[in-house]
């Protein structure tokens, strides 16, 4: 019996950042942390006969991009689009949150040009995939609202498909 692949996914997302947890309430954030347990529950279920193991880690710390990949070596890299709080430190502009997440690509493709790197946010536009692509996106992807791990399995085998091109 041969053992799994191990597969390290590195998730950058706004919703593990200390500003955005410290500004909304618990019950406005059960949206996003169900979101999540169900993407964890897509991969991390023992029974996926995929023959590749998941470990999933995950950072708000955008800014510090750099010192997380090095630290981590990820096989594959989530990325949200939009990190609102971070703006609004940043830029004062909340309107700017794509920019943060626009802003950072470009670099992480430079530093990790082989890196499978998904990008994922609510209801994208054909501009914003554009330019997502453009940054150096190698897929993207809708969140859906959906918290069941079902219907977030198919990021799983989005994620095997992306590393046997690599």
């Amino acid at each position: 019996m041969s053992s799994a692949r191990q597969v390290k996914i590195l998730f950058f997302d706004d919703i593990f950042s200390d500003l955005f947890r410290k500004k909304f309430p618990s019950d406005q954030l059960v949206w996003d942390d169900n979101w999540m347990t169900a993407v964890e529950e897509a991969f991390l279920e023992t029974d996926n006969n995929t023959g590749v193991a998941f470990e999933i880690v995950k950072s708000g710390e955008i800014d510090s991009w750099q010192k997380i990949l090095e630290k981590e070596k990820p096989d594959v890299l989530l990325l949200d689009l939009f990190w609102p709080e971070e703006a609004v430190a940043k830029y004062g502009d909340r309107m700017r949150a794509a920019d943060i997440s626009l802003e950072v690509l470009p670099q992480i493709r430079k530093a990790y040009p082989k890196l499978p790197i998904i990008c994922h946010t609510v209801k994208p536009d054909k501009d914003l995939m554009e330019k997502v692509y453009d940054a150096g996106a190698t897929f993207f992807l809708e969140k859906i609202s959906i918290s069941m791990s079902e219907v977030q399995r198919p990021l799983m085998y989005i994620v095997i498909h992306l590393l046997r091109q690599a």
